[in-house]
């Protein structure tokens, strides 16, 4: 990101802490958790995202669980996504079931589906059960 051609940056994120939406990753302090940066309005890639994140010397990435270019064959079906979406390590949360997790390529691939970007949620069936308010 040091190219002079950049006129936008935009930082999408989710921001965590006490007195938000009960705190579920149980932080003492407010966090912003950093999931996508843009530059001049196209999704950077992933190694572009850590460095912009790195020289901020303050923004915080959500964590990584896994990469790899594998994932249909680790992950045939829907049942084995949603498996995956439910596992303990699907979060950074103390006391509580993980949402979901995230898919999306390690480089912005377009989706003419989306019209944008792709990129998927899993939500765990045990988080929708628990939180059907």
């Amino acid at each position: 990101m040091t190219n002079n051609s950049i006129h936008t940056i935009t930082v999408q994120g989710e921001w965590c802490g006490a007195g938000i939406q009960k705190n579920k990753l149980g932080l003492m302090k407010p966090n912003w958790f950093i999931f996508t940066v843009d530059e001049n309005g196209k999704r950077v890639g992933l190694k572009e995202m850590r460095n912009f994140i790195a020289q901020s010397e303050v923004l915080t990435m959500v964590p990584l669980l896994e990469m790899g270019n594998d994932l249909p064959s680790k992950y045939p079906d829907e049942k084995s996504l949603l498996d995956r979406a439910g596992k303990d390590d699907s979060h950074s949360y103390q006391n509580d079931v993980p949402e979901g997790i995230v898919i999306r390529p390690s480089e912005p691939v377009y989706s003419p589906t989306l019209r944008g970007p792709l990129s998927m949620k899993v939500i765990n069936n045990k988080y929708l059960l628990k939180n059907k308010d």
